[in-house]
Formats: C-alpha cells, sequence, structure tokens
C-alpha cells in the first residue's frame, strides 16, 4: 500500500514547481535564472547589465590580450555568482564564476565603453568585462559587485579544502603549473579501483586528459570555469575518466550544491547509522542488482558506497526515499565519482534536470513517454503509422532509456558518452538519442508486427554499436565510422532541431492527461487493496476515496498533503455524508459518538485512520441486516468485548441516542412513519373527493393528485417529536428495568458505596440508584431496542440512510435545505397513491358494512405474512387497509390513529423533499409487518410498540462518478 500512497509525494510536487510553474509563468524570475543556469535555489538577481567580454589567461603566456570575435551578451550579479551568456550563441561563451574565486577586480580604462572591469580568478584567468550603457549604470553594477565580493569574504577560508577534492587542480599541480601544493590524490570513483569501462588505448583517453589540461590552463576550471565552443567540443568527444566525474559536477551544476554543503552527506550518514526504514529495506533488496556486469558491485565496497548515497539520499528526502531506477543511476556515477559526488549528482537530477524521473509514481518518466510519442509522430511519422497500425507500445520499448538514462539498456562505455552530453545539454538529449535510434532502424523496425520483435531489433542494435555503420563501403574513412558514431551524428545533426521550447510545449499538452491516468490508475489499484466491504459497492468505494483524499488534503496542506486522517479530518468527514453529524446541539457532546467510532475504526491505535480503516469501519455503519447493526452500535460501548454493559455505558448509550435522532426527534428531517401518514392523508384526500362525485372504480392512470391539499403540518411533526421523546425515555426505563444485577467482585467500587448513605427519594432508581449496579447484554439490549418501534426503525432503516456514502463528491451537500418549510407544496408519488386509491375504493362497500355492522367498532386482522416470507403486497396493503378510516364516516381515536400511521409505513416525503431540490428519486414500496417473540395482549399502544415491523426499502437514484485511465 505504500506505493499507492505516494502520488502526492515530493517528487511530483517538485515536478509541478520545476516543470509545470514555469510553463505557466508561476515561477519568479529569479527561480527561472537558478534553473536555467544550474544554479542553487536561492540565487537572487541583484543587478544585470550588458557587456562584452574578453578573456585572457596567466598561465598561458604569449596569447593576445584583445581577441578578434568579442562575445556580447548579459552579464548577471547574484549573491554568490557572476554570470554571462553569450546573447547569440550560448556555445559561443558562458560562465557561472563563484565570486569566491574572484582574487582581484580593476578598473580598465576604455574610450569607448562606459566602463571596463578586469577580474582575475584563483585559476589566472584574466576576464575583462566591457559594460555596456549609461555611466550611471555602470558604476552602480560595479558598487554592487563589490558589495557582494565584501560579503562572500567570510567564506573564502572554505575554498582551499574544496579545491584539493577536485582532480583538475591536483592535474595543474602535479604539472607544476601552479603552485598550489597536494598531500594526496583527491578521492574518485570504483574506476581507479576496479578499472574503467571500455579500453582506455581506444577511446585515446590520455589525449582527452592532454586536450583538457590545456583547456584547464586557458579557460579555468571547476567552479571558476568558462565555456567556449571548445569546451562543447571536448564534452562531445567523450570525457576522460579520470575527469569524468567532476566535470559531469560542473555541467549539471551540482559541483555548487556540493561546496555550499560541505559535510552535509557525511553528517548523514553519522546522524541515521543504525536506523532502519521502508526505503533502506528497499535499497538492500537492489543493492546486488545494481550494473551486476561491473565488478565492483560483485565486492563489498563497491556495495558499501551505493548503500552509503543512496540512504544519504533517502534520509536527506524521506518523503521520496528510494525509487526504482535510482540504484542503477548512482551505481553509473560511482564508477567515477566518490561518494560525496555522486550524492550530490543525484539531488540535482532528482530535483532540478529530470524531476518527476525518479519518484513512486514515475510521473516525469511517464510525461516524456508521451511527448516522446508526439515526436516520433512529428519527425517519423512512417514509423509512427505502422507502430499505431500494428498495436505496438512504443513506451514499453523507450521507458527504460529514459529512466536509466540508456545506462541499461546498451554497453556501458557507450551510455557513459551520451552521459557526457546529458549532463551538458539536458533532457533533450534522451529524446534527440531516442529518436536517432528509431530512424536509423527503421528499415527493420517496419517489418515487426509485434512488440517482442520490436524490442529485439532495438536490442541487437545496441550489442553491435562498436561495429562499422558501412562495413560495406568501398572507403576505408566510411568504414572506419562505427555504429555509435552515427547514432551520435543523427542524434545532434539531424534531430537538432528538437529543443527545450519544443520539449517545454509538448510536456505542457499533455500533463493534465498523464496526471489523471496516474491518479486514476492509483485510485483503482488502492480500491482493489481495500478490504472487502459488501455493504459498498465499487461505485461507492470510487466516492469515499475521493472524499477522503480531499479531506486529509484540504487540512493538511503545510505538511504537502497526507494518506492518513486525524481525527478533525474525520469529522469533517462525517460531517459532509451523515445528517445527524451536522447538527450542532449545545446539549450534547456531538464529538463523543464520533469519537467513539473514531477510536473503534482505529485498529491499529496509531490516532490516525486510513483509507482502508474507514471503508471498514463504514461497511458496519450502513450494515442493513437489523440484528447486526445492533450488535456494530451495542461494540460501540464494550471496547474490551465482556458482552455487557454497566450503568456508565447504558447512560452513554442513552445520550448518544439522543444526538443521533436529534435532527428527527427536533423535526428537521421526517422518518418513515411520518411520511407514509403524509402518504395515507393525500389518499383518503383523493377518496374523499372521489366519493363526493360518486367515482367508485377507475383505472390508475385517471387518478390524478390534487394541485393543492391541507395537511396539518404542526400536527405531524408534533406527532414524530413525541414518538421520539418517547423512545429515548422508554429506552432508559425499560434498560433498567430488564437488566441483570452486576456481581460484586466485578465493581468492587460498589462496596464503597454501598457504605454511604442513599436518599430514599432515589432507591426506587435503578438509574440513579449506585447501591444497585446492574448490566445490560447484548440480548438484553437488543429486546430494548424491538421494544420501540421507533427505535427500530431507526437501526433498520433511518441510520443507515442518514449515512450518504454515495453522495458525490461535487455535489453540495445540504441535507437540512429548510426541512421545516418542506410540507409547502407537497407532490407525492401518483403511482404509489393511486394504487392505493384503487383498492380501497375497490373494497370500499365492504368496508362501510362491516364498520356499520359494528356500530363504529374498529375491528383489526392480523399481519399474514413475517418478515421474510414474501408474501403478496397487495394483500398485505388490503388487510392494514382495513384498520384505515377509508371514507371518514367513522371516526376513530388518537391513540388508534397512532397505531394506524405505525403500521404502514414510509417513504413519501423523502420524494417530496428530493423532488422540491430537483432531484428525481422513485421507490418501490412493500409493507409487511412481524410479531416478536412477545406474547401478543390487548390492542393497546404499548401492544403496537412491541410488534416488530418491517418497513418500505427505498432505492435513491445517484449518480455515481465514473473514473476512465
Amino acid at each position: 500500500m505504500l506505493f499507492f500512497e505516494s502520488i502526492r509525494d515530493r517528487a511530483v510536487n517538485t515536478w509541478n514547481q520545476v516543470v509545470e510553474k514555469s510553463s505557466d509563468g508561476k515561477l519568479t524570475k529569479d527561480q527561472k535564472f537558478c534553473l536555467k543556469f544550474r544554479l542553487p535555489e536561492g540565487e537572487v538577481v541583484s543587478k544585470e547589465i550588458a557587456a562584452e567580454i574578453d578573456i585572457t589567461s596567466k598561465l598561458v603566456p604569449g596569447v593576445p590580450k584583445r581577441s578578434s570575435n568579442i562575445p556580447q551578451g548579459k552579464l548577471y550579479l547574484t549573491g554568490h555568482f557572476l554570470v554571462f551568456k553569450d546573447a547569440f550563441d550560448s556555445r559561443t561563451c558562458s560562465f557561472n564564476i563563484h565570486l569566491l574565486t574572484v582574487r582581484k577586480v580593476e578598473r580598465s580604462n576604455s574610450d569607448i565603453y562606459g566602463l571596463a572591469l578586469e577580474i582575475t580568478t584563483f585559476s589566472s584567468t584574466v576576464i575583462t568585462i566591457f559594460l555596456l550603457g549609461m555611466r550611471s549604470e555602470c558604476e552602480r553594477f560595479a558598487l554592487e559587485l563589490r558589495l557582494q565580493l565584501k560579503k562572500n569574504l567570510k567564506d573564502v577560508k572554505k575554498l582551499g579544502p574544496f579545491i584539493h577534492t577536485c582532480y583538475s587542480e591536483y592535474l595543474l599541480s602535479k604539472n607544476k603549473v601552479i603552485k598550489e601544493k597536494f598531500d594526496s590524490v583527491p578521492s574518485g570513483g570504483l574506476g581507479l579501483v576496479f578499472k574503467f569501462p571500455g579500453d582506455a588505448r581506444e577511446l585515446k583517453d590520455k589525449s582527452k586528459m592532454k586536450l583538457w589540461f590545456d583547456y584547464f590552463q586557458s579557460d579555468g576550471r571547476n567552479l571558476s570555469i568558462i565555456k567556449t565552443p571548445m569546451f562543447y567540443k571536448l564534452v562531445r568527444v567523450g570525457l576522460p575518466n579520470r575527469l569524468r566525474g567532476e566535470l559531469w559536477e560542473v555541467c549539471s551544476g551540482s559541483i555548487y550544491l556540493r561546496y555550499d554543503n560541505v559535510g552535509v552527506y557525511h553528517k548523514l550518514l553519522d546522524d541515521n547509522k543504525g536506523r532502519t526504514s521502508v526505503a533502506i529495506e528497499e535499497i538492500e533488496k537492489d543493492l546486488n542488482r545494481s550494473l551486476p556486469e561491473y565488478a565492483a558491485y560483485q565486492s563489498p565496497e563497491g556495495i558499501n558506497r551505493l548503500r552509503n548515497v543512496l540512504s544519504a539520499y533517502s534520509w536527506r528526502n524521506p518523503e521520496l526515499g528510494y525509487c526504482q531506477a535510482m540504484n542503477i543511476v548512482v551505481a553509473a556515477l560511482l564508477i567515477y565519482m566518490s561518494e560525496e559526488q555522486a550524492f550530490w549528482t543525484l539531488n540535482s537530477l532528482c530535483e532540478t534536470i529530470v524531476p518527476g524521473y525518479y519518484s513512486k509514481t514515475m510521473y516525469g518518466t511517464l510525461l516524456d513517454q508521451k511527448v516522446f510519442e508526439s515526436l516520433v509522430q512529428q519527425t517519423i511519422p512512417i514509423l509512427w503509422d505502422h507502430i499505431v497500425k500494428h498495436d505496438i507500445q512504443l513506451s514499453v520499448v523507450s521507458l527504460p532509456w529514459f529512466l536509466s538514462l540508456y545506462i541499461s539498456s546498451m554497453p556501458l562505455v557507450f551510455a557513459f558518452r551520451i552521459l557526457d552530453i546529458f549532463f551538458l545539454q539536458g533532457p533533450k538529449t534522451l529524446f534527440q538519442v531516442a529518436l536517432a535510434i528509431l530512424k536509423l532502424n527503421g528499415e527493420k523496425l517496419l517489418k515487426c508486427e509485434d512488440d517482442g520483435t520490436f524490442i529485439m531489433v532495438i536490442k541487437n542494435y545496441f550489442q553491435t554499436l562498436h561495429l562499422s555503420a558501412h562495413g560495406e563501403s568501398p572507403h576505408p574513412k566510411f568504414r572506419q565510422i562505427t555504429n555509435f558514431q552515427e547514432l551520435l551524428v543523427t542524434a545532434f545533426k539531424e534531430f537538432s532541431i528538437i529543443t527545450d521550447d519544443m520539449i517545454d510545449k509538448h510536456r505542457s499538452k499533455h500533463r493534465g492527461g498523464i496526471f489523471q491516468n496516474i491518479s486514476t490508475f492509483v485510485k483503482r489499484t488502492e480500491i482493489r487493496n481495500l478490504p472487502k466491504t459488501p455493504n459498498l459497492n465499487s461505485g461507492t468505494l470510487d466516492i469515499i476515496y475521493d472524499r477522503f483524499y480531499s479531506v486529509v488534503e484540504s487540512l493538511s496542506l503545510t505538511t504537502g498533503g497526507g494518506s492518513l486522517m486525524d481525527f478533525e479530518a474525520f469529522k469533517t468527514f462525517m460531517s459532509e455524508i451523515c445528517v445527524w453529524a451536522q447538527f450542532d446541539n449545545p446539549t450534547n457532546n456531538n464529538d463523543a459518538f464520533l469519537k467513539r467510532l473514531f477510536i473503534k475504526w482505529d485498529i491499529d491505535a496509531r490516532h490516525e485512520l486510513s483509507l482502508s480503516d474507514l471503508v471498514r469501519g463504514l461497511n458496519t455503519l450502513v450494515e442493513p441486516d437489523l440484528m447486526t447493526a445492533i450488535s456494530n452500535f451495542f461494540e460501540l460501548y464494550d471496547p474490551k468485548k465482556r458482552g455487557k454493559l454497566d450503568r456508565e455505558g447504558i447512560l452513554e448509550i442513552s445520550e448518544d441516542l439522543l444526538y443521533l435522532t436529534t435532527p428527527w426527534k427536533d423535526g428537521y428531517v421526517l422518518d418513515h412513519l411520518t411520511n407514509v401518514a403524509i402518504e395515507n392523508t393525500i389518499a383518503d384526500e383523493i377518496i374523499k373527493h372521489k366519493t363526493i362525485n360518486g367515482i367508485n372504480d377507475v383505472e390508475d392512470e385517471d387518478i390524478k393528485l390534487p394541485e393543492t391539499f391541507n395537511i396539518d403540518r404542526q400536527k405531524l411533526e408534533q406527532a414524530q417529536i413525541e414518538r421520539y421523546l418517547a423512545g429515548a425515555s422508554n429506552f432508559i426505563q425499560r434498560a433498567f428495568e430488564y437488566a441483570q444485577p452486576a456481581e460484586d467482585d466485578e465493581h468492587p467500587e460498589e462496596l464503597l458505596i454501598k457504605e454511604l448513605a442513599i436518599d430514599s427519594a432515589f432507591s426506587h432508581n435503578k438509574a440513579l440508584n449506585p447501591n444497585s449496579p446492574v448490566t445490560v447484554n447484548l440480548p438484553t439490549f437488543r429486546m430494548v431496542i424491538l421494544a420501540d418501534e421507533t427505535y427500530e426503525l431507526f437501526f433498520s432503516k433511518t441510520f443507515r440512510e442518514s449515512v450518504q456514502v454515495s453522495k458525490p463528491l461535487d455535489s453540495k451537500f445540504n441535507p437540512i435545505r429548510n426541512l421545516r418549510d418542506m410540507f409547502d407544496g407537497l407532490i407525492a408519488d401518483g403511482r404509489e397513491v393511486a394504487n392505493k386509491v384503487r383498492r380501497r375504493m375497490d373494497s370500499a362497500a365492504s368496508n362501510a358494512l362491516l364498520q356499520i355492522n359494528n356500530n363504529g367498532g374498529y375491528e383489526s386482522k392480523p399481519p399474514k405474512s413475517k418478515l421474510g416470507e414474501g408474501e403478496d403486497d397487495d394483500e398485505d396493503d388490503e388487510d392494514e387497509e382495513e384498520r384505515d378510516d377509508d371514507f371518514g364516516v367513522i371516526s376513530i381515536d388518537d391513540k388508534d390513529r397512532a397505531l394506524l400511521l405505525g403500521a404502514e409505513a414510509q417513504d413519501l416525503l423523502i420524494k417530496v423533499s428530493e423532488s422540491k431540490s430537483g432531484s428525481s428519486t422513485t421507490a418501490n414500496s412493500t409493507s409487511t409487518s412481524a410479531s416478536t417473540d412477545a406474547p401478543p395482549t390487548s390492542s393497546t399502544s404499548t401492544d403496537a410498540q412491541t410488534k416488530r415491523m418491517l418497513f418500505i426499502a427505498t432505492k435513491s437514484d445517484t449518480n455515481l462518478i465514473d473514473f476512465e485511465v
């Protein structure tokens, strides 16, 4: 279940912040600036000005002061960096120079420019900056530069130890180009011990090292390196093994993170040593599956380094922890980098370069798969039509390329060449290489008609990257071109049209759909893993899922959303679906019952509910079986499962029942009995109208409801209120009347109470007399509930229907909605009332004769069917109709009318209220009755309350929300 709680994880949030906000213009100018130049988050541009740049080096004598081609662009100043980018082509000249590396700043006389500054860095590079603009603007920029340099003076002492970790400095020191002394060789990757992939001689590693040695002398290094066209050429031809780690840092910007957070990596390991977590367990499982073809990862040293980096990142980013393919990427980095270098490069990858790739939902990778498909359709339409025609899943082929940055797809020696360019120019490299792979294998792929063959063609191609691309060519130079070289040329020449802006546009187009697909997938999978709930169907679970996370996230914004529901969120959730939870009655402790539910459903005692806990609890709350529903309610007050309740438990139940029945007890909502009373009143009005007009036999469709009719609203309301108040009183009285004496050893505290003097006024009242401890077990509790028709109806139907779990999330839920005014303009169910009127009129003559012969007496017949026997509905209704005052010829007293209202039941006013609020609800009503186990006595009100009733079942039409992947 941990996987499915991850949709709100930090990686997705990071992706939204970095990519989505950028495209929507929600990022600030400074945030966009940091992303563009790969600077640490938080850098703010204090000044910017147009400038021309000239670069020389004191380490390379004889170079002319001014070059013929002077780069022109924007110069930016932040709190820690001096940044420049050529206005026409960033590859002409660009740099991010850390202000700590600036050794001297001098003014330079210029008759052409407003002001010229000559900056010397610690790498002996001299950068002459010709500021363009008004003299005052140039002076302000120079002043701001001076102020920022002063602010950074306190951190200059950090620079010395840091540059001793850079191999570029060691290289120049060893060759006596600089005077810096090194006590030892800077730490590096596992390749120093287990050898680097590939043949160093074939890769011309020494030649590449010499080229970079010259470049470091002329254009700086590490924190003060300047990127010129030569820089890009040297990266394209492949980096030397010993310098690859440092140059990956420079290109990705992680070198700045490492400098700003010296010691953080080792502190994370020390502070969390010996700790365990779910992420740590997952890491341990994957350690031996990380680049098993490389010897280092078959040894304790390599495994331990990999473990350290992955564990440290999981502690630094606990919400993300550890994700799929992260182990492969880190294993590749560690071949060329130290642990600390790999750690900060992983941070840059996950949070800046490819946000969302390494998250539990892989949101970034899935989005880029959709982008890749769009680019294939746009650039290779013939191949795309073939893929669509044969229903080939392109993402199955390309997903591992993007997720592992090609490391797990092609031989390592070639994958690292791809990584060189990827760190330099960003994610567009992945798309360019992927398109080139399909382009170069286009003819073979057009012959594939299934996924398996498609994958096999690509796999075979990766195994032949070292072979000649034109082995049969008569020209020797052509035969020397390998498949990999052809791949690079195709990727970065033919598909140079794939730009960052193009990718961003495609991402913006598909982002919403991808996020919805992931959300739907996570939702459906989590719902499938929920416990079985026979009382909640799949559509209802969909709605509960949406409401659960809607409430949890809205109340936990400060934590970025969560997957567990605390008590405050639980109260909000229940108030949205339960009629009784919306009433604020100061005489009752509204939280008491909800708190009891919360504790009962919190099976792990963690003071929070998961979605599984909530669903399991709601399933018991809407239990349709009467006996089981009563048992579930009883168990709420018997947490120790003793099977009986003491005096306090009985009183707590009575208080909670008063709270739960508030909507009906106060006349805000009408129950089944009152609904049927309204229905009978309407039928009586129609019958009287037909009788007056001499109509004795009509078809159902001829019966129409009157537009207006009189209903004694106050009387019906008052009757319902009195029933619920009487029910509460009867519950207390019967509970203590039928309660059993408690044993003294179970209530030792009673021994002390017995010695106290008890007022004789309370001695006869078991509920108030502490000298008479009593308990109520489950069978007795059931008997007490079943003895009252109002409470029996409440547990069999009213309470269950008040929990509207299938109420759509997006509808405005207001169960009160002026219920006191719902009597105005009542509209009954015409068909139901018409059927009743027809049956009454058919038996009018015999009923009238029977009543006259009895001299106004009232003869009742016992109901024919019992619960579950399935007798014909019409026969049951006829038996009940013989008790009704059909024509108003003979009056009946209020007691008999109360029995009548209780014997015929429910649904009309629910339909009426829903029709007023614009909803359409239909119900098919059946009425049966059954007697309780208690023996029948005289025809009194008490008799009627002890009879077991079966009430009308209704089904409201609810529009469920369907989610499609």
